[in-house]
């Protein structure tokens, strides 16, 4: 996966750019769930020190939370789609609403790609 040929934004960049990413990254103590999410996407933090893995990686992260956010709100409860962010965790980020994007998302750093719906 990764970015496409010609995309050299930094991780940095690629978050600034995302309103679902920023707010996803600014928002996190949910430090449970970045762990599993790393293990499929890899790591787009400062603690990563390539560069390159780090964009790619936040680029992954990008696609992956956009495309929970596009899900149809209909078959998600607490959910509504396309507004920017991952809805259905509480406050602190502990508790995630069965059936939401949030749910979808800790099933998704669980279990990879294969728990993601096909159109």
């Amino acid at each position: 996966m990764g970015r496409p040929a010609g995309d050299h934004r930094s991780a940095e960049r690629i978050i600034e750019q995302s309103a679902v990413l920023k707010d996803y990254v600014d928002g996190n103590d949910r430090w449970q769930l970045d762990r599993d999410l790393k293990r499929h996407l890899g790591d787009w933090t400062q603690a990563n020190p390539d560069p390159d893995a780090r964009a790619n990686a936040a680029y992954d992260l990008d696609k992956v939370l956009r495309f929970i956010d596009n899900l149809d709100e209909c078959k998600l409860d607490g959910s509504e789609e396309r507004n920017g962010k991952i809805d259905g965790f509480s406050e602190r980020g502990v508790v995630i609403l069965h059936n939401s994007e949030a749910d979808r998302l800790d099933q998704f750093a669980r279990k990879g790609y294969s728990v993601l719906p096909t159109f």
